[in-house]
């Protein structure tokens, strides 16, 4: 019974020194190695893949968000022009879309009109600013007035001093008391208009805005003068509304379409993007107010 538990205890002994003695072969670390390369390559394309998809993600929402930003600030500003002030100008490799914003309203009581004498005032119904208080023009204000607009030139070739024509500027006035008021007007030797409106409807503007496609980039251009043919490149301040946009002479992003007797007139726009060869396009159009 010892001998045969002797007998145990030695062929344990020996099985553990096995053990203990024991490893990897050549063969096996080898089979390792290719195996947690071929798991490390996968990892690596997987977070690879995922890290572009994210970063895709987010440069277009990037490119989405400015685009709407752009065209719905655009949007509610030609919403707000003065009838009939829009116009566009285009060369090879760029187009502008130029608008008056509407800086407030009024309906006029009288004002002097052809073959009527030449009058320093006119009379209007009260009316206030964006601000919801009484207008005023204050000290160098550059405010004008038009009345009856039909096309761009009525506003575009200014020329106060003439006497003459569908605009002219304000005189300094504040505080004017009750309902009616009688506004001074420029120039001093006095201004009659060409004709009246069939609403009565004045519009108060102050400078040109241009919205310019160039150079891949969409901006904002504000404050320049008046001028009969307006610049690609309008001197003034200017914004960067959006960036990355397609230009194509035959596929202008600004068109606008004339009133007619079932509609008013309307501004087809369109904004092709382009962000590593795809392009989002961005189609709207803005029906205009021609009541003049």
């Amino acid at each position: 019974m010892k001998a045969s538990f002797n007998k145990y205890l030695a062929n344990k002994n020996k099985l553990n020194s096995k053990l203990k003695n024991s490893g990897f072969t050549l063969l096996e670390l080898i089979i390792v190695i290719i195996i947690l390369g071929i798991m490390s390559v996968g990892i690596a394309s997987f977070i690879s893949l995922s890290t572009q998809t994210y970063l895709n993600v987010t440069e277009r929402d990037k490119l989405l968000s400015s685009a709407r930003f752009a065209v719905e600030r655009l949007n509610r500003e030609v919403r707000n022009a003065v009838p009939n002030s829009l116009r566009t100008f285009n060369s090879i490799s760029a187009q502008c879309l130029e608008f008056t914003p509407i800086k407030a309203s009024t309906i006029y009581i009288d004002i002097p009109v052809v073959p009527d004498d030449k009058s320093g005032e006119i009379e209007v119904v009260s009316f206030v600013d964006s601000s919801g208080n009484p207008f005023a023009c204050s000290g160098f204000c550059n405010d004008y007035i038009v009345v009856y607009p039909l096309q761009p030139s009525d506003i575009y070739e200014l020329n106060v001093n003439l006497g003459a024509g569908k605009v002219t500027a304000f005189n300094a006035f504040a505080n004017l008391p009750g309902s009616i008021w009688t506004i001074p007007i420029q120039p001093n030797a006095g201004m009659v208009f060409d004709e009246h409106s069939p609403t009565k409807r004045a519009y108060v503007f102050d400078k040109p805005v241009s919205y310019c496609v160039r150079n891949s980039e969409l901006i904002r251009y504000y404050g320049h003068a008046f001028k009969a043919s307006q610049s690609l490149k309008p001197t003034g301040g200017s914004v960067l509304m959006a960036e990355s946009l397609i230009f194509d002479q035959n596929d202008l992003p600004f068109k606008i379409l004339p009133a007619t007797l079932q509609r008013n007139a309307m501004v087809q726009i369109k904004l092709n993007f382009d962000r590593d060869g795809e392009v989002i396009s961005f189609n709207n159009d803005i029906h205009i107010n021609n009541v003049p």
